[in-house]
């Protein structure tokens, strides 16, 4: 299913970047990427700013559920502000 933010040609798919913060937590970061290059440059900037062992980045293009909450496994780019 994809879910429009505005109308536009490109589609985007989620991505979740799993990172092990210290010995006894993790944490994950979702993020919309176009491609596994896109992904993977914006896993750069993440791991760059939070300095945490990178565990594993996976494609969502179904989505996600997390407790109450559904993350669309794909948008339209086109309008997306957080794709910089």
């Amino acid at each position: 299913m994809t879910h429009r933010i505005e109308t536009g040609d490109t589609v985007m798919t989620l991505w979740i970047l799993f990172c092990r913060m210290t010995e006894k937590w993790d944490t994950l970061f979702t993020f919309y990427a176009k491609d596994r290059e896109d992904a993977e440059r914006q896993t750069e900037k993440i791991l760059q700013e939070h300095h945490y062992e990178r565990l594993e980045l996976r494609e969502y293009p179904r989505g996600f559920r997390i407790v109450m909450t559904h993350l669309p496994g794909r948008i339209e780019a086109d309008g997306f502000k957080g794709n910089e």
